[in-house]
Protein backbone atom coordinates (compact mmCIF):
# COMPACT_ATOMS: atom_id res chain seq x y z
CA UNK A 1 0.00 0.00 0.00
CA UNK A 2 2.48 2.54 1.20
CA UNK A 3 4.86 1.56 -2.29
CA UNK A 4 1.61 2.14 -4.35
CA UNK A 5 0.85 5.85 -2.96
CA UNK A 6 5.12 6.80 -3.76
CA UNK A 7 4.68 5.32 -7.36
CA UNK A 8 1.66 7.49 -7.57
CA UNK A 9 3.11 10.27 -5.76
CA UNK A 10 5.94 10.31 -8.39
CA UNK A 11 4.37 8.93 -11.63
CA UNK A 12 1.26 11.80 -11.36
CA UNK A 13 3.52 14.31 -9.82
CA UNK A 14 6.02 14.39 -12.43
CA UNK A 15 3.45 14.03 -15.02
CA UNK A 16 1.72 17.10 -13.54
CA UNK A 17 4.97 19.10 -13.97
CA UNK A 18 5.49 18.02 -17.46
CA UNK A 19 1.99 19.03 -18.30
CA UNK A 20 1.81 22.76 -16.68
CA UNK A 21 5.24 23.43 -18.05
CA UNK A 22 3.63 22.13 -21.86
CA UNK A 23 0.60 24.55 -21.11
CA UNK A 24 3.17 27.38 -20.46
CA UNK A 25 4.91 26.95 -23.94
CA UNK A 26 1.66 26.94 -25.17
CA UNK A 27 1.09 30.12 -23.65
CA UNK A 28 4.30 31.66 -24.37
CA UNK A 29 3.89 30.73 -28.32
CA UNK A 30 0.66 32.72 -28.03
CA UNK A 31 2.65 35.71 -27.10
CA UNK A 32 5.21 35.50 -29.70
CA UNK A 33 2.09 35.10 -32.63
CA UNK A 34 0.60 38.04 -31.36
CA UNK A 35 4.14 40.01 -31.73
CA UNK A 36 4.33 38.34 -35.66
CA UNK A 37 0.23 39.55 -35.93
CA UNK A 38 1.44 43.12 -35.40
CA UNK A 39 4.41 42.84 -37.14
CA UNK A 40 2.73 41.54 -39.88
CA UNK A 41 0.19 44.61 -39.69
CA UNK A 42 2.76 47.02 -39.58
CA UNK A 43 4.69 45.58 -42.84
CA UNK A 44 1.28 45.16 -44.76
CA UNK A 45 1.34 49.31 -44.58
CA UNK A 46 4.24 49.39 -46.37
CA UNK A 47 3.53 47.43 -49.45
CA UNK A 48 0.57 47.90 -52.65
CA UNK A 49 -2.51 47.02 -52.65
CA UNK A 50 -2.68 42.89 -53.71
CA UNK A 51 0.07 42.12 -51.20
CA UNK A 52 -1.06 44.66 -48.11
CA UNK A 53 -4.61 43.23 -48.47
CA UNK A 54 -2.99 39.25 -48.02
CA UNK A 55 -0.69 40.11 -45.36
CA UNK A 56 -3.58 41.56 -43.37
CA UNK A 57 -5.78 38.71 -44.57
CA UNK A 58 -3.41 36.41 -43.11
CA UNK A 59 -2.25 38.47 -40.01
CA UNK A 60 -5.84 38.48 -38.53
CA UNK A 61 -5.91 34.42 -39.29
CA UNK A 62 -3.18 34.33 -37.33
CA UNK A 63 -4.92 36.63 -34.89
CA UNK A 64 -7.58 33.74 -34.61
CA UNK A 65 -5.71 30.92 -34.34
CA UNK A 66 -3.92 32.55 -31.03
CA UNK A 67 -7.59 33.16 -29.87
CA UNK A 68 -8.32 29.88 -30.32
CA UNK A 69 -5.06 28.85 -28.45
CA UNK A 70 -5.63 30.91 -25.70
CA UNK A 71 -9.03 28.61 -25.27
CA UNK A 72 -6.28 25.72 -25.65
CA UNK A 73 -4.31 27.19 -22.84
CA UNK A 74 -7.14 27.82 -20.38
CA UNK A 75 -8.78 24.23 -20.80
CA UNK A 76 -5.32 22.25 -20.54
CA UNK A 77 -5.62 24.21 -17.36
CA UNK A 78 -8.87 23.84 -15.95
CA UNK A 79 -8.89 19.87 -17.01
CA UNK A 80 -5.55 18.42 -17.07
CA UNK A 81 -2.81 20.43 -14.97
CA UNK A 82 -5.20 21.27 -12.08
CA UNK A 83 -6.68 17.63 -11.69
CA UNK A 84 -3.19 16.44 -11.84
CA UNK A 85 -2.42 18.80 -9.19
CA UNK A 86 -5.15 18.17 -6.59
CA UNK A 87 -3.20 14.55 -6.57
CA UNK A 88 -1.07 16.09 -4.46
CA UNK A 89 -3.67 16.26 -1.65
CA UNK A 90 -5.65 13.29 -2.20
CA UNK A 91 -1.80 11.31 -2.02
CA UNK A 92 -1.09 13.53 1.11
CA UNK A 93 -3.73 12.61 3.17
CA UNK A 94 -3.51 8.44 1.86
CA UNK A 95 -0.07 8.82 3.91
CA UNK A 96 -1.97 10.22 6.75
CA UNK A 97 -4.82 7.46 6.92
CA UNK A 98 -1.63 5.01 6.37
CA UNK A 99 0.52 6.52 9.78
CA UNK A 100 -2.36 5.98 11.60
CA UNK A 101 -2.82 1.92 10.31
CA UNK A 102 1.16 1.70 11.19
CA UNK A 103 0.62 3.59 14.40
CA UNK A 104 -2.07 0.95 15.13
CA UNK A 105 -0.08 -1.99 14.08
CA UNK A 106 2.39 -0.77 16.38
CA UNK A 107 0.29 -0.25 19.48
CA UNK A 108 -0.72 -3.79 18.75
CA UNK A 109 2.96 -5.53 18.97
CA UNK A 110 3.39 -3.67 21.88
CA UNK A 111 0.79 -4.98 23.55
CA UNK A 112 1.62 -8.22 22.64
CA UNK A 113 5.21 -7.88 23.55
CA UNK A 114 3.82 -6.41 26.90
CA UNK A 115 1.97 -9.72 27.46
CA UNK A 116 5.04 -12.01 27.26
CA UNK A 117 7.13 -10.32 28.99
CA UNK A 118 4.63 -10.44 31.62
CA UNK A 119 3.96 -14.40 31.24
CA UNK A 120 7.80 -14.37 31.83
CA UNK A 121 8.25 -12.55 34.64
CA UNK A 122 5.15 -13.18 36.39
CA UNK A 123 3.43 -16.18 35.48
CA UNK A 124 1.39 -16.23 38.37
CA UNK A 125 -0.48 -12.70 37.88
CA UNK A 126 -3.34 -13.89 36.17
CA UNK A 127 -5.02 -10.71 36.64
CA UNK A 128 -2.54 -8.99 35.14
CA UNK A 129 -1.89 -11.57 32.24
CA UNK A 130 -5.78 -10.59 31.97
CA UNK A 131 -5.54 -7.00 31.73
CA UNK A 132 -2.05 -7.29 28.95
CA UNK A 133 -4.42 -10.08 27.17
CA UNK A 134 -7.51 -7.69 26.73
CA UNK A 135 -5.35 -4.66 26.15
CA UNK A 136 -3.81 -7.01 23.54
CA UNK A 137 -7.17 -8.46 22.08
CA UNK A 138 -8.18 -4.14 21.97
CA UNK A 139 -5.29 -3.27 20.32
CA UNK A 140 -5.43 -6.35 17.60
CA UNK A 141 -9.21 -5.25 17.09
CA UNK A 142 -8.16 -1.49 16.00
CA UNK A 143 -5.47 -2.52 13.98
CA UNK A 144 -7.81 -4.94 12.38
CA UNK A 145 -10.48 -2.12 11.80
CA UNK A 146 -8.00 -0.05 10.58
CA UNK A 147 -6.10 -2.61 7.76
CA UNK A 148 -9.90 -2.84 6.90
CA UNK A 149 -10.75 0.78 5.90
CA UNK A 150 -6.71 1.42 4.62
CA UNK A 151 -7.65 -1.33 2.43
CA UNK A 152 -10.77 0.04 1.15
CA UNK A 153 -9.10 3.49 1.02
CA UNK A 154 -6.50 2.27 -1.00
CA UNK A 155 -8.82 0.29 -3.04
CA UNK A 156 -10.91 3.51 -3.66
CA UNK A 157 -7.80 5.64 -4.15
CA UNK A 158 -6.60 2.95 -7.26
CA UNK A 159 -9.91 3.14 -8.97
CA UNK A 160 -10.18 6.67 -8.89
CA UNK A 161 -6.87 7.08 -9.58
CA UNK A 162 -7.19 5.15 -12.92
CA UNK A 163 -10.47 6.68 -13.87
CA UNK A 164 -9.03 10.21 -13.55
CA UNK A 165 -6.02 9.90 -14.97
CA UNK A 166 -7.95 7.96 -18.45
CA UNK A 167 -10.65 11.03 -17.90
CA UNK A 168 -7.61 13.98 -17.66
CA UNK A 169 -6.02 12.46 -21.30
CA UNK A 170 -9.19 12.16 -22.99
CA UNK A 171 -9.35 15.99 -22.05
CA UNK A 172 -6.24 16.64 -23.25
CA UNK A 173 -6.83 14.67 -26.55
CA UNK A 174 -9.90 16.48 -26.91
CA UNK A 175 -8.64 19.91 -26.42
CA UNK A 176 -5.62 19.49 -28.61
CA UNK A 177 -8.00 17.77 -31.18
CA UNK A 178 -10.23 21.04 -30.78
CA UNK A 179 -7.76 23.10 -31.20
CA UNK A 180 -5.72 22.05 -34.08
CA UNK A 181 -8.84 21.20 -36.29
CA UNK A 182 -10.06 24.87 -35.71
CA UNK A 183 -6.52 25.83 -36.43
CA UNK A 184 -6.33 23.83 -39.67
CA UNK A 185 -9.64 25.08 -40.97
CA UNK A 186 -8.33 28.78 -40.65
CA UNK A 187 -5.22 27.80 -41.74
CA UNK A 188 -6.79 26.34 -45.21
CA UNK A 189 -8.68 29.57 -45.68
CA UNK A 190 -5.37 31.27 -45.27
CA UNK A 191 -3.21 29.33 -47.44
CA UNK A 192 -5.89 29.81 -50.30
CA UNK A 193 -5.75 33.80 -49.79
CA UNK A 194 -2.37 33.58 -50.44
CA UNK A 195 -2.18 31.15 -53.21
CA UNK A 196 -4.65 33.72 -54.71
CA UNK A 197 -2.69 37.46 -53.88
CA UNK A 198 -1.75 38.36 -57.41
CA UNK A 199 1.90 39.53 -57.20
CA UNK A 200 2.56 40.70 -60.96
CA UNK A 201 -0.33 43.77 -60.54
CA UNK A 202 1.92 44.95 -57.67
CA UNK A 203 5.41 44.29 -59.16
CA UNK A 204 4.02 46.05 -62.44
CA UNK A 205 3.09 49.69 -59.94
CA UNK A 206 6.37 49.47 -58.63
CA UNK A 207 8.36 48.95 -62.17
CA UNK A 208 5.90 52.18 -62.86
CA UNK A 209 7.23 54.07 -59.87
CA UNK A 210 10.35 53.04 -60.53
CA UNK A 211 10.49 54.13 -64.35
CA UNK A 212 11.84 58.07 -63.95
CA UNK A 213 12.55 58.92 -67.95
CA UNK A 214 12.09 58.22 -71.37
CA UNK A 215 15.01 56.79 -74.02
CA UNK A 216 16.52 60.24 -75.21
CA UNK A 217 15.63 60.39 -78.83
CA UNK A 218 18.85 61.72 -81.09
CA UNK A 219 17.83 63.62 -84.30
CA UNK A 220 19.77 63.11 -87.60
CA UNK A 221 19.90 66.32 -88.78
CA UNK A 222 23.07 68.88 -88.10
CA UNK A 223 21.60 71.89 -87.72
CA UNK A 224 18.87 71.16 -85.27
CA UNK A 225 19.36 71.50 -81.49
CA UNK A 226 20.70 69.16 -79.00
CA UNK A 227 18.33 66.46 -78.13
CA UNK A 228 16.27 66.59 -75.49
CA UNK A 229 15.21 64.05 -72.39
CA UNK A 230 11.26 63.96 -71.74
CA UNK A 231 10.53 62.60 -68.22
CA UNK A 232 7.26 61.06 -67.83
CA UNK A 233 6.48 58.91 -64.89
CA UNK A 234 4.02 56.84 -67.01
CA UNK A 235 5.10 53.37 -69.65
CA UNK A 236 5.09 55.23 -73.22
CA UNK A 237 1.66 54.35 -74.61
CA UNK A 238 2.01 51.71 -78.17
CA UNK A 239 1.63 53.80 -80.67
CA UNK A 240 -1.50 53.44 -83.63
CA UNK A 241 -0.75 50.99 -86.25
CA UNK A 242 -0.69 51.43 -89.75
CA UNK A 243 -3.94 52.54 -91.37
CA UNK A 244 -3.96 50.20 -94.80
CA UNK A 245 -6.59 52.11 -96.85
CA UNK A 246 -4.60 55.62 -95.73
CA UNK A 247 -1.10 53.84 -97.46
CA UNK A 248 -3.30 52.44 -100.36
CA UNK A 249 -4.20 55.99 -101.11
CA UNK A 250 -1.21 57.40 -100.34
CA UNK A 251 0.63 54.99 -102.70
CA UNK A 252 -2.34 55.90 -105.81
CA UNK A 253 -1.48 59.38 -105.20
CA UNK A 254 2.22 59.10 -105.80
CA UNK A 255 1.87 56.96 -108.77
CA UNK A 256 -0.48 59.50 -110.51
CA UNK A 257 1.75 62.56 -109.52
CA UNK A 258 4.73 61.01 -111.30
CA UNK A 259 2.41 60.19 -114.36
CA UNK A 260 1.34 63.32 -115.04
CA UNK A 261 5.44 64.88 -114.77
CA UNK A 262 6.26 62.17 -117.17
CA UNK A 263 2.87 63.91 -119.55
CA UNK A 264 4.16 67.44 -118.89
CA UNK A 265 7.87 67.08 -119.50
CA UNK A 266 10.58 68.16 -116.96
CA UNK A 267 9.87 71.27 -114.88
CA UNK A 268 11.64 74.67 -115.23
CA UNK A 269 14.74 74.58 -113.26
CA UNK A 270 15.06 78.25 -111.60
CA UNK A 271 17.77 80.57 -112.36
CA UNK A 272 20.28 81.20 -109.93
CA UNK A 273 20.86 84.70 -108.66
CA UNK A 274 24.21 84.60 -110.48
CA UNK A 275 22.78 83.71 -114.09
CA UNK A 276 20.36 86.44 -113.05
CA UNK A 277 23.38 89.21 -112.62
CA UNK A 278 24.44 88.02 -115.78
CA UNK A 279 21.59 88.51 -117.66
CA UNK A 280 20.47 92.11 -116.30
CA UNK A 281 24.42 93.46 -117.12
CA UNK A 282 23.69 91.92 -120.81
CA UNK A 283 20.81 94.33 -120.92
CA UNK A 284 22.71 97.13 -119.70
CA UNK A 285 25.19 97.02 -122.20
CA UNK A 286 22.62 96.17 -124.93
CA UNK A 287 20.75 99.61 -123.98
CA UNK A 288 24.63 101.72 -124.10
CA UNK A 289 25.11 100.62 -127.69
CA UNK A 290 21.83 101.21 -128.66
CA UNK A 291 22.37 104.65 -127.17
CA UNK A 292 25.86 105.31 -128.94
CA UNK A 293 24.54 104.27 -132.31
CA UNK A 294 21.32 106.96 -131.87
CA UNK A 295 23.97 109.91 -130.61
CA UNK A 296 26.13 108.78 -133.57
CA UNK A 297 23.72 109.25 -136.27
CA UNK A 298 22.62 112.98 -134.42
CA UNK A 299 25.88 113.66 -135.34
Amino acid sequence: MEQTLKLAEKNLGEMCSILASYTRKKAKLRDRADLLVAQLFDFSSTEDLEFQTGLKNLAEDLAMVQDYRQAQVDRLETKVVAPLKAYGDIVKNKKMDLKKLSSDLNREQKELQKLERMRQKSPGDRQGISQAELNLQQASTNAQRSITQLEDTIMDFQRQKLLDIKTIFINFITVEMSFYAKALEVYTHTYLNLEAMDTQKDLQLFSARIKIFDPPVWSLDSQSSPPTIHYSSLPPSSSNPPNPVSAETSGAAQSHALQRGRDEGPAPRPHSNLQHQADKKGQRDETDDDAEEEEEEEE
